[in-house]
């Protein structure tokens, strides 16, 4: 019985291997220079073959994982990338490759359009040492207490513009429960399991929307990111332009009406695959030596 199922396992990552590289031309045609297709390749093939459920993804999903990698210019590599998340979609009854933007991976895009030149993000617990002021002389300063921190009470994300200027962005509790009341997303999931991440996600997502327009691949990045964490928007949310990969390696336009409205239903997942952007693993290691 393993033996069988080992044999299946080498087949279905042969067969991804066959579908993956007869896309590699499509997907260069929408990558940034700074992303290579066949490191794309080869990274996502190596995480179908140590995560079983990746690999019980349907095709279809997996190139259109890969093509949201290639549109957004993000390895799928987690921290820093995007996580590739299997869940189960009860209207298809099919297993289906989910992309969900790490927050450093919305940073990374912002760099990559020269809108800023770094970016970090915080927690801050009841029991630290906080304070922030606002106005022509702006100062920000956090020391994290030693030990039993407390609750979440704010986070803040500090980034510095191309002239070298740097500017912060801080959030409440309260803000943050009003954001997660919009997301379908808000009982399970990250929310749930990787609440501080999704704490510093939402922070960086606000410092970066001064940038809405400047960069496609970043707004590409956010639109997707809205996607995976079922967050609900009065405005309608323009998926990202790129073209469908189909099974066969074949590309078509996305219909232009793939816009979603708060009253319409969102891709929630539930997730096989913890997407904890925490410090990076030591399977996550081997992704990243994948050459």
């Amino acid at each position: 019985m393993a033996k069988a199922k080992e044999n299946g396992a080498e087949t279905a990552i042969v067969s991804l291997r066959t579908a993956l590289e007869s896309a590699t031309a499509k997907l260069a045609e929408v990558a940034p220079k700074y992303l290579k297709v066949d490191r794309l390749v080869r990274i996502m093939l190596a995480a179908c073959s140590r995560n079983p459920k990746l690999l019980e993804c349907s095709r279809d999903s997996v190139l259109q994982f890969c093509m949201r990698c290639a549109e957004t210019g993000l390895e799928p590599i987690g921290a820093g990338g995007a996580w590739p998340i299997p869940f189960f979609n009860g209207k298809t009854k099919r297993m289906e490759m989910q992309f969900m933007p790490d927050y450093r991976g919305l940073v990374n895009c912002a760099k990559h359009a020269e809108c800023i030149t770094d970016a970090y993000a915080e927690v801050v617990k009841g029991e630290d040492d906080f304070d922030y002021t606002l106005g022509l002389d702006p100062t920000l300063t956090h020391k994290p207490a030693k030990s039993d921190r407390g609750e979440l009470v704010n986070a803040y994300c500090v980034f510095t513009l191309p002239d070298g200027t740097k500017r912060f962005v801080v959030i409440d509790t309260e803000e943050i429960d009003g954001i997660r009341k919009r997301s379908r997303a808000a009982s399970s999931g990250p929310w749930v399991t990787d609440e501080s991440e999704m704490w510093k996600k939402t922070v960086v997502r606000r410092a970066m929307k001064p940038f809405a327009g400047m960069s496609e691949r970043l707004d590409a990045a956010i639109d997707a990111d809205n996607a995976s964490t079922g967050l609900t928007v009065k405005e309608p949310v323009s998926m990202p332009k790129a073209k469908t990969i189909e099974a066969e390696g074949t590309v078509k336009d996305e219909p232009e009406d793939a816009a979603t409205t708060e009253d319409e239903e969102l891709p929630f997942m539930k997730p096989s695959a913890k997407p904890n952007g925490a410090a990076v693993s030591a399977e996550e290691q081997d992704l990243l030596d994948v050459m």
